[in-house]
C-alpha cells in the first residue's frame, strides 16, 4: 500500500515563477527516484504564494531512498539554492488514504 507525501511550501512572491520553473524541472528528476507527484495546488484563497504538493511513495523507507537520490544529483547545489531563495516555510506531512476513499 503506498503512502503520500505532502509538501506544503510558502513561497516568496517575488520568487513564485522561478520555484515553478525550477521544480517543472526537477519533478522528472525526483520521480526518478520513484516518487509519483500525484498532484500540485496552489493556494487562490488563504495564504497566497502557497504550494502544496502529493507525493506518491510505496512506504515511509522510500522517503529517504529519495531524499538520498535527490541529494546524490550532480545539479542538486543548484536546486537546492533555489529552493533557498525562494521558499519561505516547508511542512512535510506524511499521508495514507483512507480505505472510503476512491
Amino acid at each position: 500500500m503506498s503512502i503520500f507525501l505532502q509538501a506544503t511550501l510558502e513561497i516568496d512572491g517575488a520568487g513564485y515563477q522561478r520555484f515553478i520553473q525550477t521544480m517543472a524541472e526537477w519533478v522528472p528528476i525526483i520521480e526518478s527516484s520513484g516518487w509519483k507527484l500525484s498532484a500540485a495546488y496552489m493556494h487562490r484563497t488563504g495564504r497566497l504564494n502557497t504550494v502544496i504538493d502529493i507525493w506518491e511513495l510505496d512506504d515511509l523507507a522510500h522517503m529517504d531512498r529519495g531524499f538520498q537520490h535527490l541529494m546524490a544529483h550532480p545539479r542538486f547545489g543548484e536546486f537546492k539554492q533555489v529552493l533557498d531563495a525562494t521558499v519561505k516555510s516547508e511542512t512535510l506531512v506524511i499521508l495514507q488514504k483512507f480505505s472510503y476513499a476512491s
